[in-house]
C-alpha cells in the first residue's frame, strides 16, 4: 500500500519573499487562476513556483514585444517627420542655414581676395581687377539683400 506524498506549502508572504516579488504580484496571479488559491495563508510551492517562472517569461516576452513596436513606431514617427520636413523644405534651421551662408561667402570673399595678387605684379593693373572684383561682390551681396 502506497501513501500520498504529502505536498511542500509555503506562505504567500515566503512565495514573494523567495520570488522576489512585487507587493501585489502574488496575489494578482492568485487572483487571475494562475497559483492556486490558498489554503488559509499557504500555497503549494511548487506550483506556485512554476506558475510565478511562467508568469516572469510571459512578462519578458510581453516586453519585449513591446519594445520592439516602439521603435518601429518611433522610426515611422521619425521618417513621417523628415518626409513633412523636406515637403516643407525645412530641413535645418534658419539659423544654421545662416551660419553655413555666412561661412560659404567668407570662403569665396577671401579666395576672390587673392585673385589679383596672383594675376599680375603690375600695381596698376592689380587695382584694376581689385576694383572689378569689388564691383562683382557688392552686386551678388546687393542680390543676396534683395532676396530676403
Amino acid at each position: 500500500m502506497t501513501t500520498a506524498r504529502p505536498t511542500a506549502t509555503i506562505t504567500i508572504s515566503g512565495l514573494r519573499r523567495l520570488t522576489g516579488a512585487e507587493p501585489g504580484e502574488i496575489e494578482a496571479l492568485i487572483g487571475a487562476g494562475q497559483i492556486d488559491r490558498p489554503d488559509g495563508d499557504r500555497v503549494p510551492m511548487i506550483s506556485a513556483v512554476q506558475s510565478y517562472l511562467a508568469h516572469l517569461r510571459e512578462t519578458s516576452r510581453n516586453a519585449s514585444a513591446s519594445a520592439a513596436m516602439a521603435r518601429a513606431r518611433d522610426a515611422r514617427a521619425e521618417a513621417s517627420e523628415l518626409a513633412l520636413a523636406i515637403a516643407r523644405r525645412d530641413l535645418i534651421q534658419d539659423s544654421e542655414a545662416e551660419t553655413a551662408t555666412d561661412f560659404l561667402c567668407g570662403v569665396i570673399a577671401d579666395q576672390i581676395g587673392g585673385l589679383p595678387a596672383r594675376c599680375t605684379r603690375d600695381m596698376r593693373d592689380r587695382r584694376a581687377i581689385e576694383d572689378a572684383l569689388r564691383k562683382v561682390q557688392e552686386a551678388i551681396a546687393a542680390d543676396l539683400a534683395a532676396a530676403d
